[in-house]
């Protein structure tokens, strides 16, 4: 997600988490169809993609992230309107490093993250 962000500059990132429960497994890094430093749109084809990947490796998508470039560390009123997946985990990726987020009563409440490192292959 870090590098994703870094890469995405000066435009927000987006991406998807697969995994089971609170473990994710596998990150989807995707297109911004947007291209905007304020808002996004993941490409419905990567959308697709992403959820056939993870149920071919016996996972579920369990929520999504995305940047504010040169914004808070916090999900915006627009962000939580546009939330789709109740029972979804929602990160904001920013220079500051990433925060997670549940969906309750229309508002955002801050879960603890642990963001691991990993290498391509590992």
């Amino acid at each position: 997600m870090i590098s994703h962000f870094e890469q995405s500059l000066p435009f927000e990132c987006c991406g998807l988490l697969a995994g089971s429960g609170n473990q994710v497994s596998f990150v989807y890094p995707l297109t911004n169809d947007q291209a905007s430093a304020v808002a996004f749109t993941i490409a419905p084809a990567e959308h697709f993609g992403a959820w056939r990947h993870a149920e071919a490796n016996g996972w579920e998508l369990i929520g999504a992230f995305h940047s504010h470039p040169s914004g808070p560390e916090q999900l915006s009123t627009t962000d939580i309107a546009l939330a789709g997946e109740p029972d979804w985990v929602y990160v904001v990726v920013t220079s500051r490093g990433a925060r997670a987020f549940v969906i309750s009563d229309r508002r955002a409440v801050e879960i603890p993250i642990e963001v691991q490192t990993r290498q391509v292959g590992s």
